[in-house]
């Protein structure tokens, strides 16, 4: 079974680029997303799923990036390739709520 972590972020940052940082974030510590949902341009949630010897170093390079909740270290043993899943609530402080994406017009 599947150990678990849920943590809590927040940025003034553009979204974009947060996003893509995350996501690189995530890719570097070898780690994998596994579901995501986008709450408008307020919030985004991912559910990673990572080993938890990258765990500490995921939450660093994290810190660096966003203001995320504070990590119990002692939880977490760093020599263990066991898999956990982190569930990432970003909240976003510029967000008005109306984001809309442009479709453009196909012909035919």
């Amino acid at each position: 079974m599947l150990k678990k972590l849920n943590w809590q972020a927040y940025t003034s940052k553009d979204r974009n680029e947060i996003t893509e940082k995350i996501k690189d974030l995530i890719s570097h510590n070898d780690g994998c997303i596994v579901n995501f949902t986008l709450f408008s341009d307020l919030a985004l949630t991912l559910s990673v799923e990572i080993e938890e010897q990258h765990i500490l170093t995921f939450h660093k390079a994290l810190s660096e990036v966003l203001s995320v909740d504070a990590l119990d270290d002692t939880i977490i043993n760093p020599a263990s390739n066991r898999e956990w899943i982190i569930f990432l609530n970003i909240s976003f402080s510029f967000g008005t709520g109306k984001m809309k994406r442009i479709v453009p017009a196909v012909p035919g």
